[in-house]
């Protein structure tokens, strides 16, 4: 199983997302993740819904949206950065500055829970979100999550 790290890509990376609310974040991640020609609306539906059971806001300023996607060849990962942070119902009630979005392959759920435990431990440590928010390119970000 690649590690966050490996899995990133420069074309899934944006470190000045724009949105200012959670569905217009949710499709600036679906723009990312669907770069290998993946349709962008159905990658919201997907995060969306997952967002309807319960937010993917885990606190300390991170959220992790995630779902899988029938037809989806590969794990992928997308990581945004929000300068300002956005209202993303998290559980600890603070804005969110640090997104990794995870799309699965439908029939993968253990790869999907797998990258989802990596992500969480990854992020739980604050110097790696310091790090994140002040990364200026691609090669600051995997630098971050190098250990």
């Amino acid at each position: 199983m690649p590690t966050l790290a490996e899995l990133l890509d420069p074309r899934r990376v944006n470190l000045a997302l724009k949105a200012q609310d959670k569905v217009g974040v949710l499709r600036e991640l679906a723009e990312l993740l669907g770069r290998d020609g993946e349709d962008p609306s159905a990658i919201v539906e997907v995060l969306w819904a997952r967002e309807q059971l319960a937010s993917t806001g885990v606190g300390s300023g991170v959220a992790v949206p995630h779902g899988r996607l029938q037809g989806l060849g590969t794990i992928r990962a997308a990581l945004g950065v929000h300068p300002r942070g956005v209202a993303f119902d998290a559980v600890d009630g603070e804005p969110v500055q640090v997104f990794v979005a995870i799309l699965a392959p439908e029939d993968r759920p253990s790869q999907h829970l797998k990258l989802l435990a990596e992500v969480s431990r990854v992020l739980r440590r604050e110097e790696v979100r310091r790090c994140l928010r002040g990364a200026q390119d691609f090669d600051e970000v995997r630098a971050c999550l190098v250990p």
